[in-house]
């Protein structure tokens, strides 16, 4: 039962400090610098002027004024029939 043990406890201890080291890395590297305008790259900028049906209607003029007129949903995008 011990030699096992060791074995569990040290791979444990390994992945935990590549793991460490990874973190470490990305963070001296500024990876995490600005998480803010990392988080919107992923949206297409017609993205973020589509209607959403689940939007208060104060987010809904608070999103209008920051991007502008919202865009009716094409086929298949978010509230338009597939």
């Amino acid at each position: 039962m011990i030699p096992s043990s060791l074995v569990v406890v040290l791979a444990t201890f390994t992945i935990g400090v590549l793991a460490l080291t990874a973190f470490v890395w990305a963070w001296w590297r500024g990876l995490f610098h600005d998480l803010d305008a990392q988080s919107r790259v992923i949206f297409e900028p017609d993205d973020l002027r589509l209607c959403r049906q689940w939007e208060t209607p104060a987010q809904r003029v608070e999103r209008e004024h920051t991007y502008g007129a919202p865009l009716a949903p094409q086929r298949g995008e978010w509230g338009g029939a597939a």
